[in-house]
């Protein structure tokens, strides 16, 4: 069964998934138990922590290549994503 996650994300990996640039992202896979067919809602995070900037991006895990595989740690996770297009006029 599909989850939903909310995360932060900074300016500079958000930008890039939002043009398309960066098809991935790369957590620490902890209790959120990340799989495929999750949604992401990324939300856009000031790098001084004084909060959102209030851009959101919807994405959803397509594939997951989870540690200790290839040499990766055995928590983290690098998941590729497609967008979700948001719905508007709503």
């Amino acid at each position: 069964m599909s989850q939903f996650h909310g995360l932060k994300c900074w300016p500079e990996p958000f930008r890039a998934l939002c043009d398309g640039s960066k098809t991935h992202e790369i957590r620490v896979n902890d209790d959120r138990d990340f799989r495929v067919g999750d949604r992401i809602e990324l939300r856009e995070w000031k790098p001084d922590g004084t909060g959102y900037t209030g851009d959101v991006l919807l994405v959803e895990v397509t594939y997951i290549t989870q540690g200790p595989n290839f040499g990766l740690p055995t928590n983290i996770a690098v998941m590729s994503v497609a967008r979700i297009p948001l719905r508007s006029g709503i």
